[in-house]
């Protein structure tokens, strides 16, 4: 890294998105038991960047410490450092949960991994909504991983920054699955297949744009306990409601998630909406006895009020909850750019909703996400497939303490 005059480190700019689900929550976690059980079907998820995300400046410290300054998307301001030689520390911090927990486990598994220098990373503005589904943590995890690796110069891939970020997130009381750390990616829809240990990545064609609308639904919910509540139904089911959401999560959703990925690729957009609305009514049939404090129509009012809302059906072609579902986000599905903005509209007036309206761009038949530098194949359909398993850990130790 180049210094100023002063020797002093300059600073890197780093952006990291959000990230939308449009199928297949959950079924990243659920296939990744197929580790414990061959005979749970793989998991499929089509996901997307969002426009919205962490910017950040982050530079070389000349001491052991991670100094973090967050800005949530309110515009307040909190710093924290950690002490990356304290490792019993870092780990009962991002144990403990909280606000700086993930933070915690990223700089553990730094220090640990790959005996970091020091950093000074500062979070600046974050237009990105916090739990709301769009995978706020995992976007803190992945700049931590980024900055990381380019201030430090420790000559990791995407897919390296993505498995630290998982790894680093899993040492909190979240037990995500490995969707979230899509927020690497670029812009392109990507198609995710979790297979046990294995996670393959494909672009997904996108013949017309995607007019949708997220609704932060203003009410409460709790991904911990929703991830507790369904994961007991994993590796063994063992009663009927477990069959049901391992049928939900398995042979369902990946039933969803092709024909998802085939209405995209021929512009079929009003049957993507179809498929949104039969996703919906699936997951809250297996789901929602399993937490019905959080889940289905019960657990979930405020969203199944705004995917029912009789003023906006003109305007829209399907919808369903974003990320581990429940009252946090609705994601809504319009018929082109006026109805969109006719949603944000009612949405915003009659309810006091906070609303963003996010276009997903049209691309090319099997183009590459932007910012994928693994080395891929083509496979049948034109579809682009990178590497099935993330590499091999390499360790690669941070320079030196000391400014250059």
């Amino acid at each position: 890294m180049e210094a100023d005059a002063c020797n002093v480190p300059q600073a890197i700019a780093i952006f990291v998105p959000g990230r939308l689900c449009l199928f297949g929550e959950h079924s990243d976690w659920a296939g990744s038991m197929r580790a414990s059980n061959p005979d749970i079907v793989p998991g499929r998820t089509i996901v997307v960047t969002t426009e919205q995300g962490l910017y950040a400046r982050a530079r070389r410290r000349d001491d052991a410490l991670l100094h973090l300054t967050s800005t949530t998307n309110d515009g307040r301001r909190l710093s924290q450092t950690f002490d990356l030689q304290d490792p019993d520390g870092l780990i009962e911090t991002a144990r403990a949960g909280g606000f700086w927990s993930y933070a915690a486990g990223m700089a553990y598994k730094l220090a640990l991994e790959y005996r970091i220098a020091g950093l000074e990373i500062d979070n600046h503005a974050t237009t990105l909504p916090l739990k709301r589904g769009l995978s706020s943590s995992a976007a803190l995890c992945v700049l931590l991983a980024r900055a990381a690796n380019r201030v430090l110069d420790l000559g990791l891939t995407t897919r390296d920054e993505m498995r630290v970020a998982y790894e680093g997130e899993r040492l909190t009381p979240s037990r995500c699955g490995r969707m979230d750390q899509a927020v690497a990616l670029g812009r392109a829809p990507a198609l995710m297949t979790f297979d046990g240990d294995a996670m393959q990545v494909e672009s997904v064609a996108l013949r017309e744009p995607l007019h949708l609308v997220l609704a932060d639904l203003r009410a409460g919910k709790d991904t911990v306990q929703i991830l507790s509540c369904l994961q007991q139904a994993y590796p063994v089911p063992s009663t009927s409601a477990h069959h049901a959401l391992v049928r939900c999560l398995g042979p369902l959703n990946e039933s969803l998630t092709v024909s998802a990925a085939a209405s995209m690729a021929r512009g079929d957009v009003a049957g993507l909406g179809r498929l949104m609305t039969a996703a919906q009514a699936e997951f809250d049939t297996a789901a929602g006895p399993l937490c019905p404090s959080q889940l289905g129509e019960a657990g979930s009012p405020v969203l199944h009020r705004v995917l029912r809302l009789p003023a906006i059906q003109p305007h829209l072609l399907g919808g369903k909850g974003v990320g581990s579902q429940g009252d946090g986000t609705a994601q809504l599905l319009c018929r082109d750019a006026d109805a969109q903005r006719a949603v944000v509209a009612v949405l915003t007036q009659e309810l006091g909703l906070e609303c963003i309206a996010f276009t997903v761009p049209a691309t090319a038949a099997g183009e590459a996400g932007e910012g994928r530098r693994e080395s891929s194949h083509r496979e049948a359909g034109g579809r682009r497939r990178l590497a099935s398993r993330d590499p091999t850990p390499k360790t690669y130790p941070g320079r030196p303490c000391s400014a250059p």
